[in-house]
């Protein structure tokens, strides 16, 4: 019998192919957190980098969801924001109704979906978050990895909610070139690039279906979901899955 023989090249490039393919199937996790916090921040806001840094010390603790919803009502000083989207001037515009506000403003983080607060009071926010934990956890979740797919299971509740897919980018370090950030650095957490309803849950058991080569493919390295109470109120569970 002929022996097959590889050259040392194709040989490595063989191993680090089975080893990247090893570490993609286990960077997949997920994680059911007690908080979820929703920072509303822009880079042309010069109030918004306290906020984000603190943001980005919540993250550390896997039982808070922290998340970066940039808006772009402030593109007008001079700097487009990189990450602003209308879908994320819109969910704040749903919460300013919802949370009986009298404007939207940066930098703002609303807890859980009850209630809002300067998002640079460090005090301010960890007493919300005090006050709040474990609300996101009260419906609880469970979930299995098949490959690329993660079934996601709800059980039967007396609870009617919106379910959000939130994709997600950990981390980038962005060099703002205009407007009241000129010459910073800023660091984001958790930047959300697409939010979209996968429909409205009755309180009935079920079980739902991502396809997170999908999302990966699109270049995110994260993903969320999040349970709400229709009409933007208070999130009931959520999801924070690693890819």
């Amino acid at each position: 019998m002929k022996k097959l023989r590889f050259s040392p090249a194709l040989m490595a490039s063989l191993f680090i192919l089975a080893i990247s393919a090893s570490g993609a199937a286990h960077a997949q996790t997920a994680h059911q957190p007690s908080t979820v916090v929703e920072l509303y921040t822009s880079q042309g806001c010069s109030s918004c980098p306290p906020a984000d840094e603190l943001l980005g010390m919540l993250v550390t603790d896997e039982d808070i969801l922290g998340l970066s919803f940039a808006v772009t009502y402030w593109d007008y000083i001079g700097w487009k924001d990189t990450f602003g989207t209308k879908e994320n001037d819109a969910r704040q515009s749903q919460y300013q109704k919802a949370l009986n506000s009298r404007y939207v403003y940066t930098p703002q983080m609303v807890i859980d979906g009850r209630e809002h607060v300067v998002g640079s009071d460090a005090s301010g926010v960890k007493s919300l978050i005090e006050k709040y934990s474990g609300t996101a956890n009260n419906l609880p979740l469970t979930w299995s990895f098949n490959g690329n797919k993660l079934e996601i299971h709800l059980p039967s509740s007396d609870k009617q909610a919106t379910i959000w897919l939130v994709d997600l980018d950990r981390m980038t370090n962005v060099d703002i070139g205009r407007g009241e950030n000129t010459g910073k650095t800023v660091t984001y957490h958790n930047i959300v690039r697409n939010v979209r309803s996968l429909g409205e849950w009755d309180g009935t058991a079920r079980t739902f279906e991502l396809n997170l080569a999908e999302i990966r493919q699109s270049g995110r390295d994260g993903c969320a979901i999040i349970v709400q109470q229709a009409g933007y109120g208070p999130i009931f569970a959520a999801l924070n899955i690693s890819l």
